[in-house]
């Protein structure tokens, strides 16, 4: 039976290794995620290569999406003991340890933190308070007087936050830019954009893409309260959208969390929009071999929430049992799903297709078939009929790669490469065999198509026909 939620783990050394990579492929996971925040373009290619080689190997589709650092301030790549109830400046350049100085990415956040500010780092685990503001150029210099209220150890690189402040930054910095040029020529399926704030971010992302020549879809990530604020006209104008709860946890309120993340999937839901869930999902297995019971029910109400996509981050970027982790992940789904009663999630779609591909669907529970199989040139339907939630499996007959790849992040979608054929009846055909070499049907099984006729053409699924598969009496199958 084909999982309907996909797996989408993060790339990181843990899965180096093609054996491994292999391993994890196997296991479950769908589609993986390139963190821009870290490393470089050599080895995020690097990265791609690997994925479309272990992919290929296992004759299997495979998303690939990139995730933009975004206009987030980091600390600088130095590593800094911070001792409650000490004290640290904040400085607009390279940091000295030694002096106490830690440096940031943004100077222009000296200007805008005022004293008393609360000031967290690293996703919240450390906690300075600002007390003094030095604003004057020269010795010594303008920096931000902190006093360190919970301390640690402040590793390179890790995130600063200022909760409910806007810190001014442009939806694309340079590094975003570069990193989409890169991109855009990389192979990669899908974008996801971080610290959106409001659907202009949404349009401006979009509108410098556009001038690259991108078509790859954007997946917004909601983590900040300001995104929450906004949060319909981010997700009317995204492709997606992403529950970021790592940075969202440090700009809200804990217990705040879980409403955000039903609100986001349900307006995602209305909206017919991609939903993904992310951060610390099964976050004890970076260390063990088995997740806490708490994990598991965090990742099973995902499940039966139906979101498209559940994310894996650090377990499998740098984790200890990145396989044991993603099969765990996979076991929690299935069972979660195996409790689904409600065979389609009503939705009133805003595309017109929608009607065909809900009618399809209908046709396919009615008639009892063992799929609903489409054959998409655009990547539309496949889509849409993903956010019907439908408990019936939906093969997706691509010609194009970029379909093929990106479709495998929809929720109970099955990608399928084939050729493209004009006859239907030659398509149907080619595909029943297909699909019986991949194990999807068998011999007398109901199967229900929904295509645009022309078939390959740009006038839209507008057709659905009833198949049942390989019936001896009649050897190219029997049309009803």
């Amino acid at each position: 039976m084909i999982r309907r939620a996909k797996i989408l783990a993060t790339m990181g050394p843990a899965l180096e290794d093609p054996s491994v990579l292999e391993e994890v492929m196997r296991a479950g996971a769908n589609a993986f995620r390139i963190n821009f925040s870290h490393g470089d373009h050599g080895q995020h290619l690097r990265y791609v290569n690997l994925i479309r080689a272990a992919a290929r190997k296992l004759d299997r589709p495979c998303a690939i999406l990139g995730d933009l650092m975004g206009p987030k301030v980091r600390v600088d790549a130095r590593e800094y003991r911070l001792v409650t109830g000490g004290s640290v400046a904040l400085v607009p350049r390279p940091g000295d340890p030694s002096a106490g100085e830690i440096g940031i990415s943004y100077p222009g956040l000296i200007d805008l933190v005022a004293s008393g500010q609360r000031i967290l780092l690293d996703d919240g685990k450390l906690e300075i308070r600002a007390e003094s503001v030095v604003k004057r150029k020269g010795a010594p210099g303008r920096k931000v007087v902190c006093k360190v209220i919970r301390g640690g150890i402040l590793t390179p690189n890790k995130s600063l936050n200022v909760p409910g402040m806007d810190l001014k930054l442009p939806a694309l910095s340079k590094k975003d830019k570069d990193d989409l040029n890169f991109i855009s020529t990389a192979g990669f399926n899908w974008v996801a954009a971080s610290f959106i704030r409001d659907g202009a971010d949404v349009r401006s992302i979009k509108r410098y893409m556009a001038g690259l020549g991108m078509n790859l879809p954007l997946v917004a990530k909601v983590e900040s309260a300001q995104a929450v604020d906004n949060l319909r006209e981010i997700v009317e104008e995204a492709e997606g959208v992403m529950v970021a709860r790592g940075d969202l946890g440090v700009e809200l309120e804990l217990e705040e969390i879980p409403t955000v993340q039903r609100e986001v999937i349900l307006l995602a839901r209305e909206l017919g929009k991609v939903t993904i869930i992310a951060t610390q999902m099964l976050e004890s297995m970076c260390e063990s071999p088995r997740p806490s019971r708490a994990e598991v029910t965090d990742v099973s109400t995902a499940a039966l929430a139906r979101v498209d996509s559940l994310m894996l981050s650090g377990e499998t970027a740098t984790g200890k049992y990145p396989v044991e982790t993603v099969a765990m992940m996979n076991r929690i789904i299935r069972m979660a799903e195996s409790h689904l009663d409600e065979e389609i999630v009503g939705i009133s779609h805003p595309e017109s297709i929608g009607h065909v591909c809900e009618a399809g669907l209908y046709l396919s529970i009615a008639t009892g078939a063992k799929a609903l199989v489409t054959i998409s040139t655009h990547g539309t339907t496949p889509r849409i009929l993903s956010t019907f939630r439908g408990n019936i499996p939906v093969i997706v007959a691509c010609i194009e790669p970029e379909i093929y790849q990106r479709a495998s992040l929809y929720y109970s979608v099955q990608p399928l490469m084939t050729k493209a054929v004009r006859n239907p009846e030659l398509l149907f055909k080619r595909l029943e065999v297909e699909m019986k070499d991949a194990g999807l049907v068998k011999q007398g099984d109901v199967i229900v198509f929904v295509f645009g006729h022309p078939i390959h053409t740009r006038l839209g699924t507008n057709s659905i026909r009833r198949w049942v598969v390989d019936v001896p009496s009649h050897p190219k199958g029997r049309k009803t």
